[in-house]
């Protein structure tokens, strides 16, 4: 059936999508590529407008596939009509030498990115399970769209994609128009819309053709090469794919320009597809500076008017140095009356910036065997629905997931010695399995951060902010919950109650004060009391526990019991807790006067434990990731 896609040559705009689809089709060795973009864009548009043009078909994969139709499954009807096992191919058989195609790639499951980063490494699909032993060819080219917004791609999978293209929508009115007036026309009649641009298609059928023979005498010089290597080391490319999809693409560039022969010009335009997503975060920074250093002197033209300026912004600035003894005089005696004026245990605060965000690695909630609600992508579960990565199978009768493979298997072997009943076979009660899924729930990610004055020293609250909240980046990805408890007076407060708000978790960080005593008693407490209300709420959460502090509490939440004592009364009580995971981060500063309170309290609670000096600062984030333990 002609299902009368919108022409290719139809798309206005958009020249590097287009391209980088072009190039995979000539040379699939370039191993697809991901296109980034806003909604309305014409990423999925452009991709099916490929398939009139190629003898490749366009296999597309759902968000909601499941892993037997993805890999294969046993065929029932064989296996039924034979009494042997046969298999039915599934998706990654059809996508051999074809294009398979991915729309929001970024919302994939983690169990289905797992297969295509396998299959697309080595070209072959391998099945061994429940009984099959199967493998078949599959190398395709993978081609993705995706929304950033709605969420990133693993690193690993990301490297999976030859090139990249970053896309937005047409901003010159002319074009818009002429995108809306075709669209009305291709809406009114496709036939009619189509075979309009029959020429403009024919076209792009001999060119690619055409660049295809050219591929087979192409020739890379050593030049070439070392150019090629130049371009990946000056842009601090990870690892080596890289310079072998440069090579790739830019023979695939040179054939559809009608050359054999690849320039410096086909080097540095394929560098701008396979580079971009592969640079390091440190080398993207420093583009951006280059690109500032290049405007300044554009913005010297005028040097009388412009360095007048500055001079006119330092003249205020001297005057100003003159004021701050008066200014800090008056301030100083504004400090003496709040103090006098002040309440015991709620001292003068200051603050601090949030400091540097980092790159996180996966961590979660230690996984257990309870079989659980809910949605995300942090850590691995049994599923209590009938969504979810079937992993084996059971004769407990649970949820009515029936395992029909499973469930065949088990009766076939008994089929002489019952009666058929008209029946191509006769299953009792005692054969039925049922499926046991496994997928992944978000987590809630409790901080209890020691806000008292010794979090003050060397800068020691500007990291924990920025951990927090790389950590609250990375739960809007995950789906995840986190809270911010802090502790300083004599109490503790939640700061930040649990959400997913990665702008209200900025500004809630940002006030956060810093001074006075350590109520670390309270701050447990606190924490306690948050997860547990949570989990009346949410009786499938995984919470985690993470405590920033340096053990020395000095406040005790009774009057006659001792600080230290009843700490360690906190803690067994919290270790007896066994819905929760718990890390203790020292803060306590190596040397002979260590009190080692915090590894104590990490003991006691039968916590993950790592001390601050034997951490840089952007090691918090890291070693949270040791709290999963073995699953």
């Amino acid at each position: 059936m002609n299902k009368h896609y919108y022409p290719f040559s139809a798309i206005i705009g958009q020249e590097a999508m287009k391209k980088a689809l072009l190039l995979n089709v000539v040379n699939p060795k370039i191993g697809g590529v991901l296109i980034n973009g806003e909604k309305g864009t014409a990423k999925s548009t452009a991709v099916r407008a490929l398939s009139p043009l190629t003898d490749k078909k366009i296999v597309e994969l759902p968000l909601s596939i499941s892993e037997d139709r993805l890999v294969g499954s046993i065929d029932m009807e064989k296996t039924l009509a034979c009494g042997a096992v046969h298999f039915e191919a599934g998706v990654l058989k059809k996508a051999d030498q074809n294009i398979l195609y991915v729309d929001e790639v970024n919302l994939l499951q983690d169990y289905i990115i797992d297969i295509l980063l396998d299959v697309s490494a080595n070209g072959m699909n391998r099945i061994e399970r429940e009984g099959v032993s199967f493998s078949h060819q599959s190398d395709f080219i993978l081609v993705g769209t995706m929304n950033r917004e709605e969420g990133e791609l693993r690193p690993h999978f990301l490297d999976r994609f030859g090139l990249y293209v970053n896309i937005q929508g047409e901003q010159d009115p002319r074009a818009r128009v002429d995108i809306l007036k075709n669209r009305y026309a291709y809406e009114e009649n496709r036939q009619f819309f189509c075979q309009s641009f029959g020429d403009q298609e024919a076209k792009f059928k001999v060119l690619i053709s055409e660049a295809k023979e050219l591929m087979k005498r192409m020739v890379v010089s050593e030049e070439n090469l070392e150019k090629i290597i130049s371009l990946c080391l000056k842009s601090n490319v990870m690892g080596h794919r890289a310079d072998l999809v440069m090579e790739q693409t830019a023979k695939a560039i040179a054939a559809l320009n009608g050359r054999t022969e690849i320039n410096d010009h086909d080097i540095e335009e394929a560098a701008f597809f396979a580079l971009m997503h592969r640079q390091k975060e440190r080398s993207q920074q420093q583009q951006e500076e280059e690109q500032t250093d290049s405007q300044e002197p554009e913005d010297e033209l005028e040097p009388d008017e412009n360095q007048q300026e500055p001079q006119a912004d330092d003249a205020p600035s001297e005057a100003d140095n003159q004021k701050p003894d008066k200014d800090e005089a008056d301030q100083s005696e504004q400090d003496d009356q709040q103090k006098e004026q002040q309440k015991p245990g709620k001292p003068l605060t200051e603050n601090f910036e949030i400091g540097q965000d980092f790159k996180l690695k996966d961590f979660g909630h230690q996984p257990d065997r309870r079989v659980r609600r809910g949605q995300g992508k942090r850590t691995n579960i049994r599923s209590a629905s009938k969504s979810g990565r079937y992993i084996f199978t059971t004769m407990q009768r649970k949820n009515d997931d029936l395992a029909l493979d499973a469930t065949i298997r088990a009766a076939a072997p008994f089929q002489r010695q019952r009666k058929s009943n008209g029946m191509a076979i006769n299953i009792r009660e005692e054969d039925i399995r049922e499926k046991v899924r496994q997928k992944k729930i978000a987590n809630l990610l409790v901080f209890v951060v020691d806000a008292s004055g010794s979090m003050g020293a060397n800068q020691r609250m500007v990291e924990t902010k920025g951990a927090i909240m790389s950590l609250l980046k990375d739960a809007y990805v995950k789906r995840d919950k986190i809270c911010l408890v802090s502790f300083r007076g004599d109490e503790a407060q939640v700061l930040l109650p649990p959400t997913r708000s990665v702008e209200r978790g900025y500004k809630l960080l940002e006030n956060m004060e810093i001074g006075g005593k350590t109520p670390l008693n309270a701050g447990l407490t606190k924490g306690i009391q948050v997860i547990k209300s949570e989990l009346k709420k949410a009786p499938d959460l995984m919470p985690m526990m993470i405590v920033i502090t340096d053990g020395k509490g000095n406040v005790s939440l009774e009057e006659d019991k001792k600080p230290k004592a009843e700490l360690f009364e906190i803690g067994e009580k919290i270790r007896e807790f066994k819905q929760i995971n718990t890390m203790v981060i020292d803060i306590e500063k190596q040397g002979m006067m260590r009190f080692g309170i915090a590894k104590e309290l990490a003991a006691m609670m039968n916590s993950e434990y790592r001390a601050m000096d034997e951490l840089s600062s952007d090691k918090i984030l890291t070693m949270v990731e040791s709290i999963r333990g073995t699953a």
